[in-house]
């Protein structure tokens, strides 16, 4: 992104979760119904738990910006997405990263090899947000737990995958699932291997298991939920954003 792009929008029953690559020049600035407001640089974190609702955007600022980002939702389970909403933000200096000859791995959020992000704590639900680098003809083992499933993504550079004795080839730009055997007690192996050295991500988290509907940026377990949450929207529930954004977002890219 260069220029603003998403009018302030709300949602509600999932996280909207946004971590900005090491390569983005500019911040993405977040405001939301909260009152938060602040930017997300190069190398953090932000992710938004909306719960019950919230409204929010995030927009490129500054001189000549340039993001390159990550932004996902994560379902909520139905015992949290009529919580109250609310932000964890992890700035670069929070994020570690596991390091290893020809690999660096940071530990966005969740854990692997041992090294843990602490403010995953404060998630509203457990998951895993790895973005790796890997040199040619080096190779990386993360341990997906049982329960969980994940997705690979190669951004830069393709990637093989070995699971569970399966071998998989995901060409640079492109994404696989992976899930495990629903009987399966022990964490599996995923073998990421490049030949050419890949920029790549992971994201994992365990398998919620229940009834998903979605209606734009609001999921919920049933129709019903669905329309009280747009006619909570409709009676403004969901509050609004300062004229921060909007005096901001005029201002020449």
């Amino acid at each position: 992104m260069t220029a603003p792009t998403f009018e302030p929008h709300p949602h509600a029953g999932i996280s909207a979760v946004t971590y900005l690559f090491e390569d983005a020049s500019s911040p993405h600035v977040n405001y939301d119904s909260m009152g938060n407001q602040g930017p997300i640089v190069p190398g953090a974190l932000h992710w938004l738990a909306a719960g019950r609702g919230a409204v929010h955007t995030e927009q490129p600022e500054g001189a000549n910006p340039h993001v390159h980002a990550l932004q996902i939702f994560v379902n909520l389970p139905a015992s949290k997405k009529m919580q109250a909403p609310f932000a964890v933000h992890a700035d670069p200096a929070a994020i570690p990263e596991y390091r290893a000859p020809g690999v660096r791995v940071r530990i966005a959020a969740g854990s692997s090899n041992g090294i843990h992000a602490a403010h995953t704590a404060d998630l509203p639900e457990a998951f895993t947000l790895l973005d790796g680098f890997i040199e040619p003809g080096q190779r990386f083992t993360h341990a997906l737990e049982p329960g969980w499933n994940a997705m690979l993504y190669a951004i830069d550079g393709p990637l093989q995958l070995q699971a569970a004795g399966q071998i998989a080839d995901i060409p640079a730009g492109s994404a696989v699932g992976i899930g495990l055997d629903a009987t399966a007690t022990q964490a599996a192996a995923l073998q990421l291997y490049s030949a050419e050295g890949c920029h790549f991500v992971l994201l994992s988290g365990p398998a919620l298991k229940e009834p998903l509907v979605k209606h734009g940026p609001f999921v919920m377990n049933s129709s019903e939920e669905i329309n009280e949450r747009i006619r909570a929207y409709q009676r403004g529930e969901f509050g609004q954003l300062s004229e921060d954004w909007l005096r901001n977002s005029r201002q020449p890219a």
